[in-house]
C-alpha cells in the first residue's frame, strides 16, 4: 500500500506486555500511526517497525520484557524489520540499562512520549486519534486515571506510574460513547485504584456517580469495575451494584493479605477485619455476586502461621476468582530492605498451597451449577469447530474462566442465554437455549 505520495507504508507490529493499562497504552499509539500513515497490526516477520511496550511491575514480568525485545531483534537480521522501538514502564523506569545491554534496540520511550516515538519512526506528528482496539471488537478497556498515591510497600507503580492523576468524567463519558458507537458493547472499567476516583474533591464525582453516567449510555450492555481497593470502597459503590442493572456482578477486589500485621507492614490501609466486613456486606447486599481477589505469599517475615491464617480465609470465604503471587523483591521499595526475606522454594510453595485450595472451591462451584442458565457474550471462535469462546457476566476478559458454548449459529460480540452443561477444569461448557429466538448484539 502507497501512501498519496507515493511512498510504500510502513508496516508497524506492536507487542503489548503487561496489564490493562498498558494495553491502551499500546491501542493510543497505533492509532496514531494509523493516523500517520502506516499500516498496523503487520506479522513481525513483515514488519518494518516493531514496537515492544513493556512491564517492569515485578521480577517475572521484567524478564518476560526483556525476552521479547531479544526475541524480535532477529528481525532485524531474518524479517523486514528496519527499527526496533522499547517503550511503556520498563523503559520509564530502567532506560539507561536498556540502552546498555541491548544495542539492536533504535530507540528506547518511557510512558507519554507517543510523539517522541514517531518522531523516531520518520513520522510528523499528530493529534490523539484515540485508539485502535487490541481487544476484540466488543469489548474495550476505560482507563479513568493514572498513577497511585497508596504507596504499599511491595509495589513499584509510584516509581514508574508516578502519583496519582484522574480524567476529568465528561472527558471519559465521550471516550466511553465513542467506544460504544464503533460496536463495544461491554466496558471494562480500570486504574490503579477505580474506587477512590473523585475522592479528593468534596461534592463531586465519585466512582459510583460516574459508573451512573456510563450506564445511561443506551447500547452498552455490560458494565464492569476492576481494580477496587478494600480501603477505599465506598458505601455508595455497593448501592450502585444493586441499582446500575448494566453494572456487572463482579467486584475485582485485591485483598493481597488477610493477616493484620502483613498488611500493616504492606501498607494496605485496611484491617482484616474491614475487609471481611466488606465481603459480608457484598455477599449480602448483590444478589449472584462474583467477588476476584489476589494474594502475595512470602512476603517479608510472614511466618507459616500467618500463612495458614491466610489459608483457612481462602477456604471459608470461597472467592469465585482467586490469584496468588509470591512476592517479589524490588529495588526501590520499602519491602525490598525488611528483614526476613522469605526462601523462593518457600513462596513456590505457599502459592501451590493456597492455589489447590482455591481450585477446589472452583471445581464444587462449576459442579453445583449445571443446569443453571444465565447470559453470555461470544468473544471468538475456539479451535473446534462449533465451539466458542464465550464469558458469563461473572468472568473479566483476559483474567478470569472462559465459558465454552457450543453452537453453529454464533458469532463475536452476540449475548446469549445459555444452560451450563459442564465444567471443563476451572472452565465451563454450554449450549444456547432453543427457546432463545433473538441474540443481541
Amino acid at each position: 500500500m502507497n501512501d498519496d505520495t507515493g511512498h510504500k507504508s510502513p508496516r508497524v507490529h506492536l507487542a503489548s506486555l503487561g496489564c490493562a493499562k498498558n494495553l491502551v497504552d499500546s491501542e493510543r499509539i497505533l492509532a496514531r500511526f494509523a493516523a500517520a500513515g502506516a499500516i498496523v497490526g503487520a506479522p513481525p516477520e513483515e514488519a518494518e517497525i516493531i514496537i515492544v511496550n513493556t512491564c517492569g511491575f515485578i521480577e517475572p514480568a521484567k524478564r518476560e520484557s526483556i525476552d521479547t525485545i531479544l526475541d524480535y531483534t532477529h528481525y532485524k537480521e531474518d524479517g523486514q524489520c528496519k527499527r526496533l522501538i522499547v517503550m511503556g514502564c520498563l523503559a520509564q523506569r530502567y532506560a539507561d540499562e536498556l540502552r546498555a545491554g541491548l544495542p539492536e534496540v533504535d530507540g528506547i520511550f518511557g510512558l507519554n512520549q507517543d510523539e517522541e516515538i514517531l518522531e523516531a519512526c520518520g513520522f510528523a506528528q499528530t493529534c490523539d486519534s484515540g485508539r485502535f482496539l487490541l481487544t476484540p471488537a466488543h469489548t474495550a478497556y476505560l482507563r479513568i486515571s493514572d498513577g497511585c498515591d497508596n504507596r504499599c510497600t511491595y509495589c513499584t507503580i509510584p516509581l514508574i506510574r508516578g502519583a496519582y492523576r484522574e480524567r476529568p468524567a465528561d472527558e471519559i463519558i465521550v471516550e466511553a460513547g465513542e467506544l460504544v458507537e464503533r460496536g463495544v458493547r461491554e466496558i471494562n472499567v480500570i486504574a490503579q485504584d477505580t474506587s477512590v476516583y473523585g475522592a479528593e474533591k468534596p461534592g463531586g464525582m465519585r466512582i459510583h456517580n460516574l459508573l451512573a453516567r456510563l450506564a445511561q449510555i443506551s447500547d452498552l450492555h455490560w458494565l464492569r469495575l476492576l481494580y477496587t481497593h478494600p480501603a477505599h470502597f465506598p458505601t455508595e459503590l455497593i448501592d450502585a451494584y444493586t441499582g446500575i442493572p448494566k453494572l456487572c456482578p463482579y467486584v475485582d477486589l485485591p485483598l493481597q493479605h488477610l493477616n493484620n500485621d502483613i498488611l500493616r507492614r504492606m501498607g494496605r490501609g485496611a484491617t482484616a477485619e474491614e475487609s471481611l466486613k466488606l465481603i459480608e456486606r457484598l455477599r449480602l447486599r448483590v444478589p449472584g455476586i462474583a467477588i476476584r481477589t489476589t494474594f502475595i505469599v512470602g512476603f517479608p517475615g510472614e511466618t507459616d502461621a500467618q500463612f495458614r491464617e491466610l489459608l483457612e480465609y481462602v477456604k471459608d470465604l470461597r472467592f469465585e476468582h482467586v490469584g496468588v503471587f509470591p512476592y517479589s523483591q524490588e529495588e526501590g521499595t520499602p519491602a525490598a530492605l525488611m528483614p526476613d526475606q522469605i526462601p523462593d522454594q518457600v513462596k513456590e510453595e505457599r502459592v501451590r498451597e493456597l492455589m489447590l485450595a482455591q481450585q477446589e472451591i472452583v471445581f464444587a462451584r462449576n459442579a453445583s451449577i449445571i443446569g443453571t442458565r444465565g447470559e453470555v457474550v461470544i468473544d471468538e471462535p475456539g479451535d473446534d469447530d462449533g465451539i466458542w469462546l464465550g464469558r458469563s457476566i461473572t468472568q473479566a476478559p483476559d483474567v478470569d474462566s472462559l465459558t465454552y458454548v457450543e453452537g453453529s449459529d454464533l458469532a463475536a460480540g452476540q449475548f446469549i442465554e445459555v444452560e451450563i452443561a459442564g465444567a471443563d477444569g476451572y472452565d465451563l461448557v454450554a449450549s444456547p437455549i432453543e427457546e432463545n429466538d433473538g441474540i443481541s448484539s
